[in-house]
């Protein structure tokens, strides 16, 4: 059993198209776990799906973190996708991924849970919001696949409106709708 709990959005099948569609052109495997984690195993293991990660956080936690989770109050989150940019990652790796415009939105729904587990990681006032795409070692072998993706480009949007808390590495713990019923707490 894992020893972390990842919360991340979870989009929708028309959502998660998007994101096939322009990854479609990689004829690759890509994998998105990062080095460090069962690094022999890193593709077998990497069952999330796309997604930006609004929280991570000790499994001691689990039952806290889903409580606050059942609490949003908002119908949804818009996101503007606009570029695709590389970054350095643990391990002397790389890591290929999906920017987005500043978001109040998003940043506030991390702020929830930053607030409760308080990390520098996860500050939203400093988190880099992002999706990631691919982690390797070859930093040539991301920039090809970088130039590959940019060559169709256009920024788009993507919306959610639940979040996923899983064992990370590991299965889905469990599914939350944000709570449709009030108001709009955030503005996009």
């Amino acid at each position: 059993m894992s020893k972390r709990i990842t919360l991340i959005s979870l989009l929708e099948k028309e959502e998660l198209k998007k994101v096939e569609t322009l990854m479609s052109v990689i004829k690759e495997k890509t994998c998105k776990v990062p080095y460090g984690i069962e690094d022999e195993k890193r593709e077998e293991i990497d069952n999330l799906p796309y997604h930006f990660t609004i929280f991570a956080t000790k499994k001691e936690n689990e039952e806290k973190m889903l409580a606050i989770a059942k609490t949003i109050n908002r119908t949804e989150i818009q996101l503007k996708v606009d570029d695709i940019k590389i970054s350095e990652a643990s391990q002397d790796s790389y890591c290929l991924y999906l920017s987005i415009e500043e978001n109040q939105a998003i940043k506030e729904l991390q702020r929830v849970f930053y607030q409760e587990f308080p990390k520098e990681k996860y500050d939203p006032d400093n988190f880099i919001f992002h999706m990631t795409l691919q982690i390797d070692k070859g930093y040539e072998k991301i920039l090809t696949l970088k130039n590959t993706l940019k060559q169709n480009f256009k920024p788009f949007s993507l919306t959610f409106s639940r979040l996923a808390l899983f064992d990370y590495p590991g299965e889905m713990i469990e599914i939350i709708n944000f709570n449709k019923k009030g108001e709009k707490v955030w503005k996009s």
